[in-house]
């Protein structure tokens, strides 16, 4: 997925990455904690951002089904992180940017230049925010260590270790729901260059087939070329819906 010249939203979480206890908080007073947080005006903002971009809330305010799933389990459940992460590399492109780098360390300098040979047209300022963004979700959310997308270290610059981690069934079925909508087609041969669910976790391609292929399952059909979805009409997959009931 080498070109990224056309994707917006690059940055728009006010350079603030989200936070495991801003989600705590919002999970105990979902419906009063903007007045009732100590957040200042630019958190504020971003978080309510964030809830979206993770998959909290739609797109109209309302709690998901992942966002009641959260308020059932708690935010320590890192089988609801692992769901929000594919919410967060499908609708932030600096992260699906940061998955397709795969494997490896970085300095957040060395990301910035990456980010800016990758997509020449941003703006300095933009590139900045963007990788902040990013850096500040990994450092301050299970998404970073636990999930091993990106054990955040050291201090200016502070350097971003990913060792992947495969995920479970449910975040699989997740993943390849997320792609379907994103790509509108039903078939994906497995030589396209797209955001497949061991993109998204930085994990070994085999393990996730091994895994999509014992499932038991009227949603993908796979062969050696590679997948087709068996829903027709993108309304009809409410992949978040799916995806829960599998956990």
């Amino acid at each position: 997925m080498s070109n990224w010249y056309y994707e917006k939203g690059w940055t728009r979480h006010r350079i603030f990455g989200l936070r495991k206890e801003w989600l705590k908080f919002y999970l105990f007073d979902n419906e009063g904690w903007r007045q009732n947080s100590t957040l200042g005006n630019r958190q504020v903002d971003s978080f309510a951002t964030w809830l979206k971009t993770a998959g909290i809330e739609d797109k109209k305010g309302n709690l998901t089904a992942l966002g009641m799933e959260f308020i059932r389990r708690g935010v320590d459940d890192l089988s609801l992180w692992e769901l929000l992460w594919v919410n967060v590399v499908f609708s932030f492109p600096t992260a699906r940017w940061y998955a397709h780098l795969g494997l490896g360390t970085w300095s957040t300098t060395e990301l910035k230049a990456m980010l800016e040979q990758s997509v020449p047209r941003l703006a300095e300022r933009t590139v900045i925010n963007a990788i902040m963004e990013l850096a500040g979700l990994l450092e301050r959310t299970p998404v970073g260590r636990e999930l091993g997308q990106g054990y955040v270290s050291g201090d200016k610059p502070r350097r971003i270790s990913r060792i992947g981690r495969e995920p479970n069934d449910s975040a699989i079925i997740h993943s390849f729901g997320k792609l379907y909508l994103q790509q509108d087609r039903t078939r994906l041969l497995w030589s396209d260059d797209v955001t497949w669910p061991w993109v998204v976790f930085g994990c070994n391609r085999n393990c996730v087939l091994g895994r999509l292929t014992n499932m038991d399952h009227d949603h993908f059909k796979i062969d050696d070329k590679g997948i087709t979805i068996c829903l027709s009409e993108k309304e009809e997959w409410q992949c978040g819906d799916i995806a829960i009931s599998w956990l």
